[in-house]
C-alpha cells in the first residue's frame, strides 16, 4: 500500500472543539477544477485528495484524528475559485486550502489567504502564485513554477544548438506567466525571441499566428498553455508543413494531450516532472518509492495513470500532513511549519526545500525532458 504510515505518531490538532459529543477532527479544504476546460488537469488533482482522504481516515487518521477534506469543484474559473475559497475559510473553518488547479483561480484565491491568514497550497505553475515569497506569506505552490519549465525548455534548446525561437502562447494567466519568464530568462541562455504570438484559450485554428512564425526563421516554437490550445497548435503546424521542433510547457504533460493532437503530437518535447513515466525512473532515485507507490494505488483505484497533476494532489495534502505530524494546531502553525521545516522533503513532484525566501521549494534541475514517440510520453533525459 501507499506512505499510510503517516497515522503513526501523529499529533492531534483539531479545527473542531472537543468535548460536548463533538467529533475531533482536522478540517482541509481543496478547491480543483474538476469540470470545465481545466478539468483534465483538476481532475487527477481531486482523485488524489480523494484517495489520500481514504487511506489516512482506513488507517486510523492522524493519531487515531480522521482528516475530512472538502472537496470543491471551481469549474475552471477563477470567481467559482474566489466563491469557493470564501466558503471554505468563513463557514467550514478549514485549517488550510488547497489547489486550485489552474493560475488564475489560484492568483484569486491568494488575496484571500493573505487576507484570512490561511495557509494556501496550490496546484497552479505561476511563478507569481508565491512571488515575491514576502508577499506571499501563507501561500505555497507544488508545482515546478513556469520560470524552472522555461529554464529546462532552455537548457535543452542550448544543448541543441538552437537560438532563434518564436512563442505561441495562451492569452490566459498561466501564458502570460509563461511569456514573462521566457522573456526574461533569454539572454541568460543566449536565446533571441524572433516572433511572440498569442491565442485565446477558446480558440479552434491557430494558422494565422503560425503562419507568421513560418517566416519568421525561428528555428522551433515554444507553446506555451494547456489544452486544447497546443494540441490545436501542434495539428495546424503539421497542416503548415512546420518541420521544425515543437516545444511545449509542463501544462500538457498528459494523455489528453497525445489524444487531442493525435499523431500531430509525435516528436513534441516539454519539461516535466517524473510521474508522467514512472515505470522509466531507475529504482536508485530518491522519488521512486514514492512515485511508484501512488502510482499503483491511483491505477488500482480509477484504472488509469494520475499523470503529473496528480502529483500535485498528492504532495498538498502530504504537506500538511507533515505539519499537523509535527504537532501544529492552528493555521498559524502550519504556515510557520511549511516555511521554516520543510527541508529536503521527498515529494512526487520533487524534493522540496521551503524558506522564507522560496515558497515552491523546487529547481529547474529537478525536471526532466519527455517526448512522445508512437503515441506515449517518454523519458528523453
Amino acid at each position: 500500500m501507499m506512505v499510510v504510515a503517516l497515522a503513526a505518531g501523529l499529533a492531534a490538532c483539531s479545527s473542531e472543539a472537543d468535548g460536548e459529543g463533538k467529533k475531533e477532527v482536522y478540517k482541509i479544504g481543496a478547491i480543483y477544477s474538476k469540470t470545465g476546460p481545466g478539468s483534465p488537469l483538476g481532475e487527477p488533482e481531486w482523485n488524489a485528495t480523494e484517495l489520500l482522504e481514504k487511506q489516512i481516515n482506513d488507517e486510523g487518521g492522524i493519531n487515531g484524528v480522521p482528516v475530512d477534506i472538502i472537496l470543491a469543484d471551481d469549474e475552471s474559473t477563477p470567481e467559482k475559485a474566489t466563491e469557493e475559497m470564501n466558503r471554505l475559510i468563513n463557514d467550514e473553518k478549514v485549517l488550510a486550502v488547497l489547489g486550485s488547479t489552474t493560475s488564475g483561480a489560484s492568483l484569486a484565491m491568494k488575496g484571500i489567504a493573505m487576507d484570512s491568514e490561511v495557509p494556501l497550497i496550490s496546484a497552479g505553475a505561476a511563478v507569481g502564485i508565491v512571488s515575491p515569497a514576502e508577499e506571499s506569506k501563507w501561500v505555497f505552490k507544488t508545482p515546478h513554477s513556469d520560470a524552472h519549465a522555461v529554464e529546462r525548455v532552455y537548457m535543452y534548446l542550448k544543448e541543441e544548438g538552437l537560438t532563434n525561437v518564436a512563442i505561441l502562447a495562451d492569452s490566459n494567466a498561466f501564458g502570460a506567466s509563461g511569456v514573462e519568464q521566457l522573456e526574461a530568462l533569454k539572454g541568460d541562455y543566449g536565446i533571441k525571441i524572433v516572433a511572440n504570438e498569442s491565442y485565446n484559450t477558446d480558440d479552434a485554428d491557430m494558422k494565422t499566428q503560425l503562419t507568421k512564425i513560418k517566416s519568421s526563421g525561428a528555428e522551433a516554437v515554444i507553446v506555451w498553455g494547456t489544452n486544447p490550445g497546443p494540441a490545436i497548435a501542434a495539428k495546424n503546424m503539421k497542416e503548415l508543413g512546420m518541420n521544425i521542433p515543437y516545444i511545449g510547457s509542463h501544462g500538457i504533460a498528459n494523455q489528453s494531450f497525445i489524444d487531442l493532437a493525435g499523431d500531430a503530437a509525435e516528436g513534441v518535447i516539454i519539461p516535466t516532472g517524473k510521474l508522467l513515466f514512472p515505470t522509466q525512473i531507475p529504482n536508485d532515485d530518491p522519488q521512486y518509492k514514492i512515485i511508484s507507490s501512488f502510482y499503483d494505488s491511483y491505477k488500482d483505484e480509477y484504472g488509469e495513470e494520475p499523470t503529473n497533476f496528480g502529483s500535485y494532489g498528492y504532495d498538498n495534502i502530504m504537506l500538511v500532513v507533515e505539519a499537523l505530524k509535527s504537532g501544529a494546531k492552528d493555521q498559524e502553525a502550519i504556515r510557520d511549519y511549511l516555511e521554516n521545516k520543510v527541508k529536503d522533503y521527498v515529494g512526487a513532484t520533487g524534493i522540496f526545500t521551503f524558506s522564507p525566501k522560496d515558497h515552491n521549494g523546487l529547481k529547474a534541475d529537478s525536471m526532466v525532458l519527455a517526448e512522445v514517440v508512437d503515441g506515449k510520453w517518454m523519458f528523453k533525459k
